[in-house]
């Protein structure tokens, strides 16, 4: 081993160490500061004054926490240590949904999400803890050109972390590697239609009050308008405005100011669908339903589905497969995936549609679809077998039996397979 390789490996054992918690399992040089949304330069435009930019991404971050996510090896679930941290609790102060609820959050805001491997000393087995994104900055060695990431903590000096050991998922990049900030893209949006909302709460204020219109016959000098008015404000105090003494010519007019600018609308529907341009979503989840011409709910969330959920479920499932799956447990199958139908159950009337045809098209049994619904098993073992309409029929007797007892002429039923013993309860 060359030199630069053992001084290279060493600063990687320096960094892991750094990272490992304490055997208290808390956090030795890592704090997560009580609030994570930044604050940027260009504006102050968050979560906690947009109402646009928290609907648009606490619908996108409840719909992305709902779904759960499970370990496969091929088609089997996989019950282990790493799939019961990563789908019931990714630290000890988060449960799943809430874990990948905030990364979203932070990813709609500052255009990045992270989560830390922290190690547990003398174990393999680590946490995800959720960093500030405004203190992770990438760095790329010049000899190796490794991603790094320094982190700055609330507490105790910088740090370098290779990226192995970073949960990385950018909102969308032009490197490949920092993500671009939605916020920032919609400064300009947010800011004029802050204005326009001001400009139409002075109206609104001006409007509580009407303004009279003086008229008079011809044209007045400027001492002759001013003596006009004082005797006019004079007499209307005087009067509490019951008696108004008007000199011969002199008219008065109530002028009533809108308290709402009818543009106001307009700005606000442009407002709604740039934003809802800018995170890809449906703009009728933003509330503007001018445009909306689904005939069903099924059809507008399979849009939200399609269009939204799809690239960012994508993008998590991938960046776990290659930060916390080896290449060996690839190689062999695993792979992580959230479960996109859970969306769906709160459609009964879609959700009992598919089960039906999953069913007679033999790609589900009815013991499967029971068991997705928290339901015991059929008896007997009746349920466990594919079906396919014909009007129905084992998938085996259809593709197996069937054509012998056709072509012999018979048509006695064929006696199904034996029944396979059920394990016992753990």
């Amino acid at each position: 081993m060359s030199i630069i390789s053992r001084l290279r490996e060493r600063r990687r054992k320096q960094i892991i160490a750094k990272v490992l918690v304490s055997p208290d399992r808390t956090p030795s040089r890592l704090r997560v500061g009580p609030t994570w949304i930044p604050h940027w330069l260009r504006g102050d435009y968050t979560l906690r004054n947009s109402e646009l930019i928290f609907a648009a991404v606490s619908r996108i971050s409840n719909a992305f926490s709902a779904m759960p996510v499970q370990l496969y090896r091929g088609a089997s679930p996989v019950r282990n240590d790493l799939n019961d941290m990563v789908s019931f609790a990714p630290n000890p102060y988060m449960t799943s949904c809430t874990f990948f609820k905030t990364l979203e959050a932070c990813r709609g805001t500052a255009g990045d999400c992270y989560a830390l491997k922290v190690f547990f000393p003398g174990e393999s087995t680590f946490r995800l803890d959720v960093l500030d994104p405004t203190k992770v900055r990438p760095i790329i060695e010049k000899e190796s050109k490794e991603l790094w990431w320094r982190i700055t903590p609330d507490e105790g000096p910088e740090f370098l972390v290779h990226d192995y050991y970073m949960v990385h998922v950018p909102f969308i990049s032009t490197n490949g590697i920092g993500g671009i900030s939605p916020v920032s893209v919609l400064f300009d949006t947010l800011r004029y239609s802050e204005n326009i909302q001001e400009f139409s709460a002075k109206q609104l204020e001006q409007g509580v009050n009407s303004a009279i219109v003086l008229e008079a016959p011809a044209n007045l000098g400027a001492e002759q308008k001013k003596q006009m008015i004082e005797d006019f404000m004079e007499t209307y105090r005087e009067t509490s405005g019951n008696i108004l003494l008007l000199e011969s010519g002199v008219t008065a007019k109530v002028m009533n100011l809108s308290p709402v600018d009818s543009k106001l609308f307009e700005v606000e529907k442009i407002t709604r669908s740039k934003v809802a341009m800018v995170y890809n979503l449906p703009p009728h989840l933003l509330g503007d339903y001018s445009d909306t011409s689904f005939t069903s709910q099924e059809q507008q969330m399979l849009e939200f589905l399609m269009l939204t959920m799809l690239p960012i479920v994508t993008a998590y499932e991938q960046e776990l497969d290659r930060k916390l799956l080896t290449a060996e447990q690839r190689k062999r199958g695993y792979h992580f995936k959230f479960n996109m139908e859970s969306i769906l159950r709160a459609d009964a009337a879609t959700q009992a549609e598919v089960d039906y045809k999953a069913v007679r098209s033999a790609w589900k049994t009815p013991d499967e679809i029971r068991a997705s619904r928290n339901m015991p098993a059929l008896p007997g073992g009746i349920g466990k077998h594919a079906m396919i309409s014909q009007d129905l029929a084992t998938l085996d007797y259809t593709v197996n039996e069937k054509p012998k007892v056709m072509a012999n002429g018979k048509r006695e039923p064929v006696a199904l397979p034996p029944k396979e013993e059920e394990p016992p309860d753990e």
